[in-house]
């Protein structure tokens, strides 16, 4: 649900609410599961103010999210938490951005996270770019981000497979990025690549210690490097028909090793179809996820097997169609082709999977 109220001074107000349930059934009977519920009420204001070749815009925001937890398990155990458990966080943004002659943008933020599971955290991001009259943008970006750990990693349980880890520490991250970019025909084009580099420390991975070898996530106590070239290209011909293309190459090194589960190659192509009067739109993506290393527990000392999981492609249909100008009916289908694949050695990707629901604006 969501209010914008519009002009110079601009408000926005929005609600969410997700319930989950997850069950994993052998035979028939319940092996291992959760509950989860999602509650997030977001609040954004946006001053606008300076001349035709000064803009200024000044935006602050809040928002305050309630996370809950409930893990479903047959088998009693010393491991498993039955009880929920709650996640209660409270964020602040405060942003500035600038564009001078429609040529040079320049922008920061800020956000402050006050939790009550993790430590409070400050985060940044500043950014800027230049467009010239040939339709060339050079863009630039430095930033920090931090990312909990799931209610999964921290609680979840399997009997005999797998035992959340309540003491997990939450990820940190720094990267900078650097791009360029040219458009066509007005803007009906566009085409450009960036390379970025990032290290994330504290990352959360799955170890197996003795003597049970239960899987439990833990962090790495060192350091992991990404770095990269992303691709894209973006065309819309004519008004009903739009393409999105995207691809990018990752070199992830953990303490100076291929790091696990990271594709070398990632790519994308969007279509989208629009009816004449805007009001239905489809659109269709194919998505290829190349090989990628994984370690594999297959030798009875339970010493890691480095093995390859083979590449895949997945293909996605979207739909929505405007009732009225405040109405709107969607759907979609994940894996369109029911792809059988893997992310992780031995367990099965998520199968075909459809979804359909209501929009409404006030």
């Amino acid at each position: 649900v969501s209010y914008r109220q519009t002009g110079r001074w601009t408000n926005a107000l929005s609600g969410q609410f997700a319930d989950t349930t997850r069950r994993a059934l052998v035979d028939d009977a319940l092996s291992f599961g959760n509950k989860g519920r999602r509650y997030k009420g977001s609040f954004e204001s946006a001053f606008r103010f300076g001349t035709d070749r000064i803009r200024h815009r000044l935006t602050a925001a809040v928002d305050v999210e309630r996370e809950e937890f409930q893990t479903l398990s047959p088998v009693p155990s010393e491991f498993v938490f039955t009880g929920r458990r709650h996640t209660d966080n409270v964020g602040i943004v405060g942003q500035y951005d600038v564009v001078i002659d429609d040529a040079l943008a320049i922008g920061g933020s800020v956000r402050r996270d006050e939790n009550n599971r993790f430590d409070d955290t400050t985060t940044y991001r500043a950014q800027a770019s230049y467009r010239f009259a040939t339709g060339t943008r050079v863009r630039g970006a430095y930033g920090t981000g931090v990312k909990n750990p799931g209610y999964f990693d921290l609680f979840g349980y399997s009997d005999g497979r797998y035992i959340g880890n309540p003491n997990l520490k939450p990820e940190k991250s720094k990267g900078w990025e650097a791009g360029v970019e040219q458009a066509f025909g007005g803007d009906r084009a566009t085409i450009g690549a960036t390379y970025f580099d990032s290290r994330l420390t504290n990352e959360i991975f799955t170890t197996y210690p003795a003597p049970d070898f239960v899987a439990t996530p833990g962090n790495r106590i060192t350091r992991s490097t990404q770095h990269g070239v992303e691709v894209f290209a973006t065309a819309q011909p004519i008004p009903q028909l739009r393409f999105d293309l995207a691809y990018t190459y990752l070199k992830a090194r953990e303490d100076g090793g291929v790091e696990i589960r990271r594709p070398n190659h990632i790519g994308s192509v969007n279509m989208t179809a629009f009816s004449r009067d805007e009001r239905a739109s489809a659109t269709l993506t194919v998505r290829y996820n190349g090989r990628q290393q994984d370690d594999a527990y297959t030798d009875p000392s339970y010493v890691p097997v480095r093995v390859s999981l083979q590449e895949y492609v997945l293909v996605n249909l979207n739909a929505a169609y405007k009732l009225t100008p405040g109405l709107s009916v969607f759907g979609r289908v994940e894996n369109l082709f029911d792809e059988r694949y893997e992310e992780v050695f031995s367990y099965v990707g998520q199968g075909r999977g459809a979804y359909a629901g209501v929009k409404a604006a006030f």
